[in-house]
């Protein structure tokens, strides 16, 4: 190989390397990760509005952990945890034992596929009650692919103050 063909093979493994070693197209499995947890989300939406706790619970893993994370207006926090599915089906019957109007909705911020069987999930909840005022609640996921399934193994929302 001549010096000039060299030299060009050489600044472009540099600059491939300086982008992160990215080339055209390589972004798709990013794209397939968010097009999954939107659809994922979506459907998750769909179920809370239902009012459905036995179907809400039925999206967690037997094993899942359910953390909801709070913020008072005097600063202190708190975290509640939710141990299993059981457990999880029952925090959402108690959300969900007073009749209302639900139209929720979630927004995938970021979504990454660390193996082929699980997915990490962020972005905001918007459980949009027509009698309250709407609220933007931050979370993250840990979804696991059970068979055909894509199940809850950790999920941690959080119910802070607005700002």
């Amino acid at each position: 190989m001549s010096a000039p063909k060299l030299l060009i093979v050489t600044m472009a493994m540099i600059a491939g390397l300086l982008a992160g070693g990215r080339c055209p197209g390589q972004d798709r499995p990013a794209d397939e990760a968010l097009k999954l947890a939107t659809k994922l989300t979506d459907e998750g939406a769909a179920t809370f509005s239902k009012g459905d706790a036995k179907a809400m619970a039925a999206s967690y893993a037997e094993d899942a952990l359910l953390f909801v994370q709070g913020k008072s207006d005097g600063g202190d926090h708190s975290v509640k945890e939710y141990d299993g599915r059981a457990e999880i089906e029952r925090f959402y019957a108690d959300y969900f034992k007073e009749p209302r109007t639900i139209r929720a909705k979630n927004t995938v911020e970021y979504a990454r596929l660390l193996t082929d069987d699980v997915l990490v999930i962020a972005g905001t909840f918007e459980p949009n009650q027509l009698d309250e005022k709407p609220m933007k609640l931050p979370f993250y996921q840990v979804r696991v692919r059970r068979g055909d399934r894509w199940m809850i193994h950790s999920l941690r929302l959080f119910i802070l103050p607005p700002k």
